[in-house]
Parts: C-alpha cells; structure tokens; sequence
C-alpha cells in the first residue's frame, strides 16, 4: 500500500488497502467519518456518476461532526491532465459552486472512500515537465515540488459512498490523462 497523500487531502485521508492505486477513507479533521457529498456538476443518470456539465466538476464533502468542506476532487486542479494539460478556464471555476447535494436510495450521509491510479512512469516522465533551469512546472506556471508531482499526478479517480447499512455506490469514476 502507497500512502502518498495528495496535498489537497492531507489531514483528511487514511490510507486503507486496496487491490490497485491508492486507497483512502475520508475522515475530518476531528476523526469523524460522516459526510454530505456536494457537487457541481451533471449527474450521469444511467451508472449515477457526477460528471463535468457546463464547468469541471467540483465534489465536497461536509463532515457531520464539524461541518468542515473538504474538497474531494475538482476537475480543474486535481490530477495529470489539470496540472499539465488543461489550461483552466478561471472564471468557469469562479462561477461554480458545488450546490447540489448527492442523494442516494433516501441516503444522503455517507463513509467515503477514494482510490487514486498512477499509470505515469515518473522516472521517466518526470523531467518533461522540467523547464529550462530544470524546475518543475504546472501548465499554470506554479513551481512545485517532485513530491507534490507524485502525490497529485495521478491520472484515475474513484469517490465511492457507503451508508450505514453498508450500501455502496460509486459516485465519481475519472481518467485524467
């Protein structure tokens, strides 16, 4: 099991095992484990995943014990193809908020747990995002460091839900390169 964080997670994850990537359940920063999930975003009826609308999606969870938001995934910073790829539209990422609350089956509290893939062969990738003076760059131009490259690149994402009675539905499935 990798237990490499990403940043906008650290304090909030708990490496668990899982069969590929990495795995973590969401806790808040008191340790509870009960969340509303807020999107913006479409909900793809067919397989009940939120997807990109209009904007990148944006997924939060608001801890029941605290009421802190964590954000959990935002198309727009999170993974290979937002750090090296997408020039991010900023007044799109402005204009959303996550204002719909996830539902599923009358259950609207939820455990949660994301699982992360890194397809990319750092060793190898990892200077073609050097520039010049061998500083590695974000498409933004933000310098970051080789950990952060290896903590945030990753290039899958899974945000599964469990209820109480142990009911688990997949809510965010995404490719990021």
């Amino acid at each position: 099991m990798d237990a490499l964080i990403p940043t906008h997670l650290q304090g909030h994850a708990v490496p668990v095992d899982v069969e590929f990537g990495r795995g973590f359940a969401l806790r808040s920063a008191q340790g509870g484990d009960q969340f509303e999930l807020w999107y913006s975003g479409d909900l793809m009826e067919e397989y009940g995943l939120i997807v990109g609308g209009e904007s990148p999606s944006l997924v939060i969870a608001k801890a029941q014990d605290s009421g802190e938001e964590i954000i959990l995934f935002d198309a727009a910073r999170h993974g290979y193809d937002a750090m090296f790829v997408d020039e991010p539209d900023l007044q799109a990422m402005i204009d959303r908020s996550a204002g719909t609350l996830l539902e599923r089956d009358g259950h609207t509290v939820f455990s949660v747990e994301i699982q992360l893939m890194d397809n990319i062969d750092w060793d190898d990738e990892e200077d073609d995002f050097r520039d010049a003076d061998g500083v590695l760059r974000l498409i933004t131009g933000e310098e970051i460091s080789e950990e952060r490259l290896r903590a945030d690149g990753f290039d899958a994402l899974s945000i599964t839900v469990m209820t109480a009675q142990g009911q688990r539905y997949d809510v965010v499935e995404e490719e990021l390169a």
